[in-house]
């Protein structure tokens, strides 16, 4: 898959979703060894700014912990946190 499939993807599902209340939409793609790839779609009656960004937000951190996970476990610094 490209580099730039899931921004299609991801226009293709906002363009199939036109009938919904468009709450924001983000396509993160790291690079390679970088963690997983985050979409969000919001299809939400509020459009929540705070809402939106908080989720990515959230997501981000998720992913930032996981590497630090991982890189702790790698150095023999036991546990995960």
């Amino acid at each position: 898959m490209s580099n730039s499939a899931p921004f299609t993807q991801m226009a293709t599902r906002i363009d199939h979703n036109t009938d919904s209340n468009f709450g924001g939409a983000a396509v993160i793609v790291p690079p390679a060894q970088g963690g997983e790839k985050i979409e969000l779609l919001m299809l939400d009656a509020k459009g929540d700014p705070a809402q939106f960004w908080g989720t990515i937000l959230t997501r981000a951190q998720l992913e930032l912990k996981a590497i630090d996970d991982k890189r702790a476990i790698q150095q023999g610094f036991g546990m995960p946190r």
